[in-house]
Formats: C-alpha cells, structure tokens, sequence
C-alpha cells in the first residue's frame, strides 16, 4: 500500500514536471513573434511625431538654400557688372527697350564676364522655358528672359529724364549707388514672358500695386536685389519702397523719394 501511494505520488509528481516545462516551452513559443498590436502602434505614433517635427525643418532648410543660391546669382551678377563697368565707361548695360543686336542685352553683356551658367534663374523659380539664345527671340513668346528684371530708370534713355542719354545710366551720376536697386527679382507669371525690365514711375507710391511686378515673396516674405555699386541683398519689398518713406529705386534721389519733376 505504501509502495502503491509512493508510485502515485512520483507519477504525479512526474507528470507536474512534464507539464510544467512543456508549459514554459509553450510560453517562449508564444513570446517568439516580434511587437504586439500595441507596441506597433505606439512606434508608428513616434516616427509621425519625428516627422511632423523633421520635415517643417526640412522644408525651411530647402528654401534657405534657393534663398542663398539666388543671392550668390545676383553677387556673380554683381562682379560681372563692376567689370563690365570698367569697359563701358561706367555706363550700365540696356534692356530689350533699347537695343537691337540680342548680343547686346545686358543679360548677354554680364554673361560673358561669367561662367555661370545657371546665373540668370532663381532655383525658386518655378517658371520652366526660358529663352534659348541660340534662337530667334521672337520665335520664344512664351519663354522668359530671366527670373530677374532691370530697373528701367536707369536704363541708357528714358522719359522722365528727357529724350537725351539718361545721365543715371552712368552709375557715377547716381546720388548714392549703394541705395539704388538696379536688377530685382520678377515674378514667374505670364506678364513677364520675354520681359526683361520695370517701370517704377508707374507705381505711384502704391505697394500693392508694386509687388504685381517683384517677386517679392519668393523667399519667405523676401526678394533678392542687386544695388547699383554691385552689392546684393535680401529684403522685404516694404524695406525698399514705403510711402512715405524709403525708396530705393529712383536714381536722381535713394534712399529717398524724389522731388516730382
């Protein structure tokens, strides 16, 4: 009876031990499988929380370099035009208004005092044709000149300034060269398809009216311009022409506004 009651005890004590360690075999099975529904949840909500925070930061960085990249365009523009300025007697270069031979466009002028070739077009610049030199001009209606424009004041005639040379084509005739913007950036619209310069006469004092002819939010809220003494500079529009107040763009009288003539 004893040896019968030893025997069960054992067999059950056996079979404990059997279930015991198939059980904790069982229980690592079931632990192999990799994250739970929960754990998965919680790393996709911490990479959207790294994105979220990532890409703004992403995005700014991109735009600061257009913004740099445009504004070393206009510098190489800046020096090809302090050379250039040493062959032509100080005077500046011509907008499509006032010459005949493309070669003499002051695109083509500054051109070849550089070798850039990327120098005329703004990365932020969504326009996409732009003109072919190696074609006729007016076959490229739809094509733009460049993402910049000219400051037509100071281009070699025009009326405010009698039907003679302009004088303020002549950078030593500017009251103060540093204040005075020659070359801006111009929109990536229709209006400025194989257009090349701005009339800021026409303005009249209205900064709404204005900015229709400066990209002036291209770079968050800024514009890139070139002053006439070859130095480059980022600036919202309100920084170069408020009323009454700054204004940067009239030869005879920047930083200030001019007497009516």
């Amino acid at each position: 009876m004893k040896t019968d009651l030893f025997l069960l005890r054992s067999t059950s004590q056996r079979i404990r031990d059997v279930f015991r360690h198939h059980g904790y075999r069982a229980s690592l099975y079931r632990r192999a499988p990799g994250f739970t529904l929960i754990e998965l949840l919680v790393v996709i909500a911490i990479i959207a929380l790294l994105l979220g925070v990532l890409l703004p930061s992403l995005g700014r960085a991109r735009e600061q370099a257009r913004k740099i990249a445009c504004l070393s365009n206009m510098r190489q523009m800046g020096i090809a035009v302090s050379a250039y300025l040493l062959d032509s007697d100080y005077r500046l270069p011509p907008s499509s208004c006032h010459c005949e031979d493309p070669n003499d466009h002051w695109l083509r002028i500054l051109a070849g005092y550089t070798r850039e070739r990327l120098l005329f077009q703004c990365p932020g610049d969504r326009a996409k044709d732009f003109v072919d030199w190696n074609k006729p001009i007016q076959d490229q209606k739809d094509a733009r000149y460049s993402s910049f424009a000219v400051n037509a004041l100071l281009d070699p005639i025009h009326y405010r300034y009698g039907a003679h040379m302009n004088r303020y084509n002549d950078v030593t005739k500017i009251r103060r060269p540093m204040y005075c913007i020659w070359i801006s950036e111009a929109p990536d619209t229709e209006s400025f398809n194989l257009a090349d310069h701005i009339h800021p006469e026409t303005w009249e004092g209205s900064i709404e009216y204005a900015k229709r002819f400066i990209a002036w939010d291209r770079h968050k809220k800024t514009s890139n311009y070139l002053f006439a003494d070859g130095h480059a500079e980022g600036l919202a529009f309100e920084q170069t022409y408020q009323w009454p107040g700054m204004c940067y763009w009239y030869p005879e009288a920047a930083p200030k506004w001019p007497d009516i003539p």
